[in-house]
C-alpha cells in the first residue's frame, strides 16, 4: 500500500469513528494537504485544504486555529504562485482581528506576513499600509524609540521610497535616524539603509545640502561593517560611485579603501575606474585624473607580484582578454596599448563579464 493510500485509509477509519466532521478528521486532511503540497503536488492538495478548512470553520468559527489553517495553506499556496495565496493571507488576518482586537500585539507577526506576501507581489503601497498599521502597534509595546520602531520606520521608509512618495519617506528615514543616535547603539547594516534611504530621498528631492555629509557618514558606518572583509566593503562602495561623485568628497572614499590582500586589488581598480568614470560625466576631470592615477598604482603592484600570482590576479582583472593576461603575465609592461584599451573597457563596464550592473544607492 502507497504512502498516499495509506493516508487515506487512516482518514476513513477516523471518519467511520468519529464521523466526517470531527477535528481530528481536519487535522488529518491537512496533514495529507500538507503531504500533496511539500511533496509539489499542490494541485492534489487543494481539495483536501478546503474540506479540513470547511470543517474547522463549521465546528470553530471565527477561531485562532482557523487562522492558522488559513496562513498554512496560504503559504504552501504561494511558493506555487498561486493567486488563491492573498486571499488566505487576508482571511487569516480578519478572523485574528476579530478575535484579538484591532490593535492587539499579537497581531503583529499576521501583519508582518502579509506585507512580506504584498512585496512578493510587488504590492508596495499595500506592504506599506500593513507595516504602518504594524507601526502603531508596536509602538504601544516598545514605546517610541527602540531599535524595533527604528527598523519598522526604515521599511515603511522604503515602501514610499520605492513608490516615489518623498515627502512621506524623508521624515521616517530622519526619525529612524534618531531613535538609533538616541539609543547610542553601534551601527550596524540598517544604519546603513537608514543613511542611504535618506540621501536617495534628498537627491531625488533635489536638496543636496545635506547629502556630503550623509554620505560620508554612510561610508564610514560602511568601512567599520566590512573591516574584516574587504571584498564585501569595496562592492558596498561602488554602489556609491554616482553618489560621491555627484555630491559628495572623493577622498571620504579613497582614504577608506583597504590595501590587501592581493586578490582585492582587480575590484580596487573596478572601483576606481568606475569613480573616475563617474567623476568626469560630472565635469571633474582633476579629480577624475587623480583617481584613475591610484588605479594605475594598483595595476602596477599587480605586475610586480611574481609570475604565477600575477597571472591570476590579471586573469581576474582582465578575462576579457586571455591573450594580454598571458603576455602580462610573461613580461609584465604597463605601457602595452592594448593594456590602456582593456582598462577603458573596464571604466565603461564596471559590470566585467558578466552583465550585471553595479549597484547604485540613488537608484
Amino acid at each position: 500500500m502507497s504512502e498516499i493510500d495509506q493516508k487515506l485509509a487512516a482518514i476513513a477509519r477516523l471518519e467511520a469513528a468519529l464521523g466526517p466532521h470531527d477535528l481530528k478528521v481536519a487535522d488529518a486532511l491537512e496533514e495529507l494537504a500538507l503531504w500533496y503540497a511539500d511533496n509539489r503536488i499542490y494541485s492534489g492538495a487543494v481539495p483536501y485544504f478546503r474540506r479540513s478548512l470547511e470543517i474547522r470553520e463549521a465546528k470553530l468559527g471565527s477561531d485562532i486555529r482557523v487562522a492558522d489553517a488559513l496562513d498554512r495553506w496560504a503559504e504552501r499556496a504561494e511558493r506555487k504562485d498561486k493567486p488563491e495565496a492573498t486571499e488566505l493571507f487576508e482571511q487569516g488576518l480578519a478572523i485574528r482581528q476579530s478575535v484579538l482586537g484591532p490593535a492587539s500585539p499579537d497581531l503583529l507577526p499576521a501583519l508582518d506576513a502579509l506585507a512580506e506576501h504584498y512585496l512578493r507581489k510587488f504590492r508596495v503601497a499595500d506592504a506599506a499600509s500593513c507595516r504602518t498599521r504594524a507601526l502603531a502597534i508596536a509602538e504601544k509595546v516598545h514605546g517610541p524609540a527602540s531599535r524595533e520602531i527604528a527598523t519598522r520606520l526604515l521599511y515603511i521608509g522604503e515602501h514610499h521610497l520605492a513608490e516615489k512618495d518623498l515627502a512621506a519617506a524623508e521624515p521616517l528615514f530622519r526619525r529612524a535616524l534618531e531613535i538609533r543616535a538616541e539609543l547610542a547603539a553601534p551601527d550596524d547594516t540598517l544604519v546603513a539603509k537608514m543613511l542611504d534611504g535618506l540621501i536617495r530621498t534628498l537627491a531625488a528631492m533635489r536638496q543636496p545640502d545635506e547629502i556630503a555629509a550623509l554620505l560620508q557618514r554612510s561610508l564610514r558606518v560602511k568601512a567599520t561593517l566590512f573591516a574584516e572583509s574587504p571584498t564585501a566593503l569595496i562592492k558596498a562602495f561602488m554602489a556609491t560611485a554616482e553618489a560621491v561623485a555627484t555630491y559628495g568628497h572623493v577622498e571620504h572614499l579613497t582614504s577608506l579603501l583597504p590595501e590587501g590582500p592581493a586578490t582585492i586589488w582587480p575590484d580596487k581598480i573596478r572601483l576606481l575606474l568606475h569613480l573616475g568614470r563617474q567623476l568626469i560625466r560630472k565635469g571633474h576631470s582633476a579629480e577624475a585624473d587623480d583617481v584613475v592615477g591610484r588605479a594605475v598604482d594598483v595595476l602596477d603592484k599587480i605586475l610586480a607580484l611574481p609570475r604565477e600570482d600575477r597571472r591570476a590576479v590579471l586573469h581576474e582583472l582582465l578575462a576579457v582578454d586571455h591573450d594580454l593576461v598571458e603576455q602580462l603575465s610573461r613580461r609584465p609592461d604597463p605601457t602595452d596599448e592594448r593594456l590602456a584599451g582593456a582598462l577603458g573597457w573596464l571604466a565603461a563596464n564596471p559590470e566585467g563579464i558578466s552583465g550585471h550592473r553595479p549597484p547604485n544607492i540613488l537608484e
